[in-house]
């Protein structure tokens, strides 16, 4: 079987419920089943998170993988690492876990990649009922167009003329990573090493991130033209602080660093891999 072009690390943490749906719009891409692959790298749920994972492999002719670790507070950064080191693809989408994609997400991020830069994103943020509103059917068959109202709309193309902008001036910062929604090689990715797992705790991760690629000779443009999330609301994690103003994270922003982190994609001591068979297996020795 010829390898995927692209790998989509979902992050997750004791929202299977989110994550069952997120998984679901990602059985509805339309590009081919050999054009990409999912993990699920989870911050160590003591839930079903997993089993959601099991079944949803079952149901797809795509491979599916699984990844966690002992939780201990929010360590974001080490799960995408931790994604990125079981996969194959050349280019990388990170997603989170409360995000629905719509039906061609996959496909226009392989056909806009661009070497020598990385693709950001944001999302339409749905409010309380109208997240709980939303099941799998709805998912299969609904006008996600619909999900959003026209204040969101109005922000997102406010968003966009910003993003389009920033992206001509090659600025080190904008467009603003957010880590549901970003695209890049997995040669980049690796040249400085990944996600630094000395974030821990909610904020900045991508930013630093950001911040690296740029050293190391990536630029940034915005996906927010031709796709976006929907992000399902949910209660935020108790490490949130705003902007993470006064944190060990913001120290760690504020201090030079070169590009390449010293704890990051090598670092992966405590991590469970589960590879699932399923379906896809069933269809290959058909």
């Amino acid at each position: 079987m010829p390898s995927p072009e692209i790998a989509v690390i979902i992050s997750t943490f004791q929202r299977p419920q989110h994550l069952r749906r997120s998984l679901e719009s990602l059985a509805m891409q339309r590009c081919g089943s050999n054009d990409f692959e999912v993990v699920v790298t989870d911050d160590g749920s003591s839930d079903e998170t997993e089993q959601v994972v099991a079944q949803f492999a079952n149901q797809v002719d795509f491979p599916v993988a699984f990844t966690t670790h002992p939780h201990d507070g929010f360590q974001l950064a080490k799960c995408r690492n931790e994604g990125v080191s079981v996969t194959q693809a050349p280019y990388i989408l990170f997603l989170d876990g409360d995000l629905v994609a719509p039906p061609d997400f996959v496909a226009q991020h392989l056909h806009h990649r661009q070497r020598g830069f990385a693709m950001v994103g944001d999302s339409i943020w749905l409010n309380q009922q109208l997240s709980e509103s939303i099941d799998i059917n709805e998912i299969r068959f609904g006008d996600f167009r619909s999900w959003a109202t026209e204040q969101e709309e109005r922000r997102m193309r406010w968003k966009s003329l910003r993003a389009a902008i920033y992206s001509r001036l090659g600025l080190p910062d904008r467009p603003r990573m957010k880590g549901g929604n970003i695209a890049l090689w997995r040669d980049d990715y690796e040249t400085i090493n990944g996600y630094d797992q000395d974030f821990v705790g909610w904020g900045l991760e991508d930013s630093d991130l950001q911040r690296r690629l740029f050293q190391a000779g990536v630029r940034f443009r915005s996906s927010m033209r031709w796709t976006r999330t929907h992000h399902l609301w949910h209660v935020r994690d108790p490490s949130y602080v705003a902007k993470a103003s006064g944190t060990k994270n913001e120290k760690l922003m504020r201090a030079n660093r070169p590009s390449r982190c010293t704890n990051g994609l090598a670092q992966r001591d405590d991590m469970t891999f589960r590879k699932f068979a399923g379906m896809q297996t069933l269809k290959r020795a058909a």
